[in-house]
């Protein structure tokens, strides 16, 4: 089986996706032929081999081109075409934009090749923290009171702050990995809060900050035709939120610090994030992040990732084991992919043969 494993991407979370397809090559058995995009997104062939650092070091010299229609890649060196591949499968371990947000589904289903991903539009919405809110809303799911601020409306918000109480936190709406978060607790705060998350994207998220609370995560996949969901972590932090630093370096400072968290609250969690995956039709693995109020007793979700940190597999290497974990999500996407292409893509119109009754505006 050729498996095709996609990573990078013109992104701010270009490094955290190396870290991610460098450990996901070692969950999937077969010929891996790793696709690194580079900053511009231009697509190079990587060693397998390769460690986060050497994708710094080391020379790309194989361009590989996606041939549409065909379930094929092209390696070539210079002008000349050294290589076609068909590939069986592909991966998508892009995190953020040109990649999770539903740029690389789409690649694939105009290449014809079976994806481990969530599809265009599920992925187009978890990735806009904006719009999974109102589609959250509509399903009826608990979400934190939030509003959307433009660098057009900036100043009308500032008047009143949407009727948002501080301290307020402000999120990029498209962005991940905690760039771009601040929380501000007075005006002032608020006013350079907005200016540096409207440098990384057109709009933003404003919401109201929790202050006495505590985060859970939750992964979900589909296999043999049910939704399962992982375990539920709790991460820790000693910041106002669980910053880039947090989720990437280690900090034993505070790494041991472990939450005690309700059984019917890990129940709730896991019903929600499997509702979710059901209702947005995902695919692939996700992670689904929620806050719970403990001041008041509630539990809100936060946001939705399409494309976990190292495809979420901490949560689940107590149920399977690396390999079987990546045999399952391949075998999904597989059958995910036979049942697309039952359906009709064709309609004979005959509006090209010239025929009669054809009607001329």
């Amino acid at each position: 089986m050729n498996i095709l494993i996609v990573y990078g991407g013109r992104s701010c979370e270009h490094d955290i996706s190396i870290i991610t397809a460098c450990l996901a090559k070692g969950y999937f058995k077969g010929n891996i032929y790793s696709v690194y995009l580079d900053k511009n997104n231009c697509a190079y062939l990587a060693g397998n081999d390769w460690t986060p650092r050497d994708h710094i070091t080391k020379k790309l010299t194989k361009k590989v081109t996606f041939l549409l229609g065909e379930g094929k890649i092209a390696i070539r060196k210079g002008r000349f075409s050294v290589e076609q591949v068909a590939i069986d499968v592909a991966v998508n371990c892009c995190h953020g934009m040109s990649g999770e947000d539903g740029c690389i589904a789409a690649l694939c289903q105009m290449a014809c090749i079976p994806l481990v991903g969530s599809d265009i539009t599920s992925s187009a919405i978890a990735m806009d923290k904006v719009l999974t809110k109102r589609v959250l809303k509509d399903i009826n799911m608990p979400v934190v009171y939030g509003v959307e601020v433009t660098k057009d409306s900036v100043s009308e918000f500032m008047k009143d702050c949407g009727g948002i109480g501080f301290p307020i936190i402000v999120k990029p709406s498209m962005l991940g990995s905690s760039i771009g978060v601040e929380v501000a607790h007075d005006v002032n705060e608020l006013q350079q809060a907005l200016q540096h998350a409207l440098r990384y994207d057109s709009k933003v998220l404003c919401e109201e900050a929790l202050t006495d609370f505590f985060e859970l995560n939750c992964a979900a996949f589909k296999t043999q035709g049910g939704v399962h969901t992982s375990i539920v972590d709790c991460p820790v932090t000693i910041h106002d939120v669980l910053t880039f630093a947090d989720k990437y370096i280690a900090n034993e400072a505070y790494e041991r610090e472990k939450i005690t968290v309700e059984d019917k609250i890990i129940q709730e969690v896991k019903r929600l994030t499997s509702e979710i995956y059901t209702k947005l039709n995902f695919g692939g693995v996700i992670r689904v992040d929620y806050l719970y109020d403990k001041t008041t007793g509630k539990l809100y979700v936060n946001e939705i990732n399409t494309t976990p940190g190292s495809l979420a597999y901490g949560l689940w290497e107590a149920s399977y084991s690396r390999t079987q974990y990546g045999e399952a999500l391949v075998e999904q996407a597989i059958a995910d992919y036979r049942e697309l292409q039952q359906r009709v893509y064709t309609f004979e119109s005959g509006v090209l043969n010239g025929g009669n009754g054809i009607k001329k505006k």
